[in-house]
Parts: structure tokens; C-alpha cells; sequence
């Protein structure tokens, strides 16, 4: 998973659980939906049931956008809360979930979405689709509140089977730019590059 936002730090949006699957809860994240959709993944619950219960009120989920993908059902299920600031909405496709609050404009999902799918028809690796996918949604506008600068923080987290949810095998995360400073998106694709070189 990756994402950017012109928030102090995004990067706690969402968990992997390897060899599993994966949930993001954003827009105004709520920690209790994250922990109960994260526990309900790994005990093996369908994700259908899961986002059900995710749409309790208990939860706030109007004011959430939450994504759901397992490596047993690879066709993610996700739902934008109707109080989630526009441009919003999701598009999936097989294994592949794009979501997003405070967008520039209603194509930057679209160019997302496909930035992801055209990595993925080449052969690409995980991490280079999400580093690809967010490096479009820069160019197409990023987070409306970040201007020019697209955003303020950004990460990309890449899990193999074996790794543990505390210590996946690639996690690099921006976080904490000033406004008005440099692109967490283009700092995190210099970060990504370095680790690369290290391979």
C-alpha cells in the first residue's frame, strides 16, 4: 500500500497483514475501525462481512473512506463515507484498490487507476506500481490543500508472506514538510531509489 496526504503523516492509514490481506481506513481515520477490520482480516472473515460491520455508526463511517483486499478475494470491496470532502470515490480492479479524500480534481482517481494497472500489465514490481500510482496522482493534482506542492507526507509499505506486521520488507515513509516546501511524493521516490540501490 501507498499513500499521500498534505497531513503531517499519512503512513498510519492502513495495515498489511502478510500472507493475508490489507485495510485502509482514511478521510478521518478512526483507530477503532482500523483495529477491529485488521483483527476481522486476520481470523479470516470475508471482507464483505467485515465492511458491513464497518458501516456500524459506532464507527462514523460517513466520515471515512475504508478499502479491504485479501489474498483470498483479490477484488477489494471499499465504501466512501457521504461527509467525505471532494473530490472522493474509489475505483478497484483486480488486486488493485485506489482511494481518495480532498482531491484536485474528479480525474486524478482515474489517472491513478490506471497508472497502476499499465505498471502492472508491464511486469512491474509491487513497490514500483505504488510508487508509479502516487507519482500520477502528484502530477494530476495530489491533495487540493497542498497547492504546487502536492503533498506534506507520503509513504509506500510492501509486504512478503513471511514478513510480520511490525517488520515488512519495504516501509519508507516522508512525513512533516513544511507548506510550501518540497513534494513528500518526489522526496519518498528519492528514498525509494536509495533502498533499491541497497538490494
Amino acid at each position: 500500500m501507498a499513500g499521500a496526504s498534505c497531513t503531517a503523516d499519512c503512513s498510519g492509514i492502513g495495515s498489511i497483514i502478510p500472507g493475508t490481506g490489507a485495510i485502509i481506513v482514511q478521510a478521518m481515520s478512526n483507530y477503532n475501525a482500523h483495529d477491529m477490520g485488521r483483527k476481522a482480516i486476520l481470523a479470516g472473515h470475508p471482507i464483505e462481512g467485515i465492511m458491513e460491520a464497518l458501516r456500524e455508526s459506532r464507527f462514523d463511517p460517513e466520515h471515512q473512506q475504508y478499502a479491504l483486499v485479501t489474498l483470498q478475494q483479490m477484488n477489494p470491496v471499499t465504501y466512501t463515507g457521504d461527509s467525505t470532502m471532494a473530490y472522493n470515490g474509489a475505483l478497484t480492479g483486480y488486486g488493485i484498490s485506489v482511494q481518495g479524500n480532498l482531491l484536485t480534481n474528479e480525474k486524478e482517481l482515474q489517472t491513478i487507476f490506471n497508472a497502476a494497472v499499465k505498471a502492472q500489465k508491464k511486469g512491474r514490481s509491487v513497490a514500483e506500481i505504488l510508487m508509479l500510482a502516487l507519482e500520477a496522482g502528484s502530477k494530476a493534482g495530489g491533495d487540493k490543500r497542498c497547492g504546487t506542492q502536492r503533498a506534506q507526507s507520503a509513504f509506500v509499505k510492501v509486504a512478503k508472506p513471511e514478513d510480520t506486521i511490525e517488520k515488512l520488507s519495504l516501509h519508507l515513509v516522508v512525513t512533516g514538510q513544511a507548506k510550501g516546501g518540497e513534494n513528500a511524493v518526489a522526496m519518498l521516490r528519492k528514498e525509494y531509489e536509495k533502498w533499491k540501490a541497497k538490494k
